[in-house]
């Protein structure tokens, strides 16, 4: 799963404020959406990616990014150089990766146990943001963000030294039930008092 979905020969700077609306069109990526916001939501502080997730291999990356989504009649800059639309852009606010041997220590990686459920929690960075009323909340769960992260081989090895045979084909899942809850917990300032 790509980071941008423009090429480049290395990392290019403008990632952060790419639109997302590529990663979100992708069979690899499970996208949840709210409903159009009928007033302001203001999120501050940490976000926690608490998943229930599964892999057929032994090992496996885990992004959780968290998207404004604008109105689909939202006005495009002007002047507009870049040609950038504005109707339904996919603004990144955070993203965060866990590489998931690394899911309960890492000084003690851990292999997967092949399509067992298993718990993999982290946070995410800090946030101060409102979305805004007619906008939409988003989050994106991706297992790949080549290259802004290294591949996985999808098997439990030293991926710094993995050869290719050490690559393999895998499927992640996602559970989101009564019980498997998987969930963004996140805070308003509301919260906080």
């Amino acid at each position: 799963m790509p980071y941008f979905d423009k090429i480049g020969i290395r990392m290019l700077a403008d990632y952060m404020v790419a639109d997302q609306r590529f990663a979100a069109r992708r069979d690899d990526v499970l996208v949840f959406e709210t409903d159009v916001l009928k007033n302001d939501l203001t999120l501050a502080g940490p976000m926690v990616a608490d998943l229930f997730v599964s892999t057929s291999g032994t090992d496996s990356d885990w992004i959780v990014k968290v998207i404004d989504v604008y109105p689909n009649d939202f006005p495009d800059p002007k002047p507009n150089p870049g040609d950038i639309r504005m109707g339904g852009f996919q603004q990144l606010l955070r993203g965060e990766i866990m590489r998931g041997k690394f899911r309960n220590s890492l000084e003690k990686p851990e292999p997967f146990t092949p399509d067992k459920p298993t718990s993999v929690k982290f946070t995410l960075p800090d946030v101060y943001h409102t979305f805004r009323a007619g906008h939409k909340v988003m989050i994106q769960v991706q297992s790949s963000w080549f290259p802004l992260v290294d591949r996985n081989p999808q098997t439990f090895v030293d991926i710094y030294s993995a050869k290719e045979a050490d690559f393999k084909k895998a499927t992640q899942r996602l559970y989101h039930s009564k019980e498997f809850p998987s969930k963004l917990v996140v805070q308003t300032p509301s919260d906080q008092k």
